[in-house]
């Protein structure tokens, strides 16, 4: 039995939403800004107006891309021990936030715009971090080339890091000069396709719509084996009607079109099937992380994508969205919801690190947030159902009216079936109760974030081909 998930949707619900996301993917349509991609769709069945730019997907083509994406998936990393495989069972692989646009200083607290430097640092951070199983690019490095982030950002993480990183594009220049710069590393582009080191999120414009640039990307990343999550966003009341079952298949939607141009760029080309919708806040119009609405639509999205059989990144997890300083900047009802979306089936998740609905990050968050993560996270382990687990006999011998206490078997599979943590780590989730002074809590996370840039080293990576990936970035300043 899978612990701590969440189902909504009938079995009779996802065949309504799975109708309803065919009828929306031939009337509208999706509108594409590429006429290379159009072209690709209409050799591939599609019906494209190239005046409008709108490509209508029929019935037959979106089985045909749900028969050719892969079931599992492997993203790779400069560390094979760090390797990442989907479908996941337990919980889902944790990432940090990303391309936040500023940070707030370790030392004054103030807030200022990121630079390569300090991505450095958070990357050197979350590899020390064990909790931490993948990384996005937490923030912006504005003085990199303005046209290439997603390339100079995937460079400076590669250094930083031997996890896995998830990156992004902006047009297909880029895609094809990370694609390069990452070959490097691995040792060609047969070795990328096999074990990718980096992945890429790519959203659609929601509602329905494939900007040229990012959509061109994807075409080269498919090509490439590079794993894209087509990252869906629609908020109820903005970009998708105050109906949930009508955002759950536009997601559906746009998750299935960008797979069809995957699949048609390259049959079998890796994909993730993935959300980050919820709700609009009605006061500001921004996203509304920790929306009730939001755990709903992850979990039933989430149900979609393990129906089509493919693997899933939905929900996110952070205690300083709603504030702009670090640390607990969500009531506990919002802590609640916010978890509940890592309850969904989802195999991977992030939003470790983020402030103020992500536009900002602090180091000391990633601390923070990876403390209470871990004390939480285990819900989603996996409850065994065999006739070892069932006790029998142990049950039979001890009796009615007895106690387990002192038996072998307790001793033996507590710290395997129980959430045990040890003496270090349960006064680390003791000072995040609710009484707690939360200076405390920043003091101390300050001071295991100095102390961990202080002595932990990445792996390097060999001179001559750190030089070569530098040339490829440099090349775009």
């Amino acid at each position: 039995m899978a612990g701590g998930q969440i189902n909504i949707l009938s079995e009779e619900q996802i065949g309504l939403v799975h109708e309803n996301t065919l009828h929306l993917l031939t009337k509208p349509g999706v509108r594409v800004a590429s006429e290379i991609v159009l072209k690709l769709l209409a050799d591939g069945g599609a019906d494209v107006d190239l005046g409008a730019r709108i490509a209508r997907i029929p019935e037959e083509l979106v089985e045909e891309t749900i028969s050719k994406v892969p079931k599992s998936i492997t993203l790779g990393a400069r560390d094979p021990k760090r390797e990442m495989v989907a479908p996941r069972k337990g919980p889902p692989y944790m990432a940090t936030n990303g391309t936040a646009v500023y940070m707030t200083d370790l030392e004054t607290g103030a807030k200022r715009p990121t630079m390569g430097n300090d991505l450095k640092d958070f990357m050197t951070l979350c590899d020390a971090i064990d909790s931490l199983d993948y990384v996005w690019p937490i923030v912006t490095a504005h003085d990199g080339p303005e046209r290439f982030h997603g390339l100079n950002e995937l460079a400076i993480a590669m250094h930083s890091t031997t996890k896995h990183i998830q990156g992004e594009a902006m047009s297909a220049e880029e895609a094809k000069d990370m694609i390069r710069a990452a070959s490097l590393v691995t040792g060609g582009e047969d070795q990328l396709a096999k074990k990718p080191i980096f992945s890429v999120i790519q959203c659609p414009i929601c509602p329905l719509e494939f900007e040229k640039g990012s959509v061109e990307a994807v075409m080269e990343f498919a090509k490439a084996g590079i794993p894209v999550v087509s990252m869906s966003m629609a908020l109820c009341g903005l970009t998708a009607p105050v109906a949930l079952a009508a955002a759950i298949s536009i997601v559906n939607a746009e998750n299935l079109a960008s797979f069809t141009i995957s699949q048609l760029a390259r049959k079998g080309a890796p994909v993730i099937y993935s959300s980050e919708s919820s709700t609009m806040n009605m006061k500001t119009g921004e996203i509304r992380y920790g929306a009730r609405e939001e755990v709903l639509i992850a979990a039933a999205v989430a149900q979609m994508a393990k129906h089509y059989g493919v693997p899933t990144m939905v929900g996110s997890f952070g205690m300083g969205l709603h504030g702009d300083t670090p640390g607990i900047n969500v009531d506990p009802s919002e802590l609640a919801f916010t978890t509940m979306t890592n309850l969904s089936l989802t195999d991977f998740s992030s939003g470790i690190g983020g402030l103020d609905q992500a536009k900002g990050a602090a180091l000391e968050q990633i601390i923070i947030d990876t403390d209470i993560w871990e004390s939480v996270r285990e819900i989603r382990n996996d409850v065994e159902f065999d006739d070892k687990h069932f006790a029998n006999e142990l049950i039979s011998s001890i009796g009615p009216g007895g106690n387990f206490l002192n038996s072998p078997h307790t001793i033996k599979n507590m710290r395997k079936e129980l959430f045990l943590p040890n003496a270090e780590k349960s006064s680390i989730f003791e000072s995040y109760r609710l009484n707690k002074d939360q200076k405390d809590i920043l003091s101390k996370a300050r001071e295991r974030v100095e102390e961990i840039l202080a002595i932990h080293k990445p792996e390097p990576i060999e001179p001559d081909i750190s030089k070569r990936v530098k040339e490829i970035v440099d090349r775009r300043r």
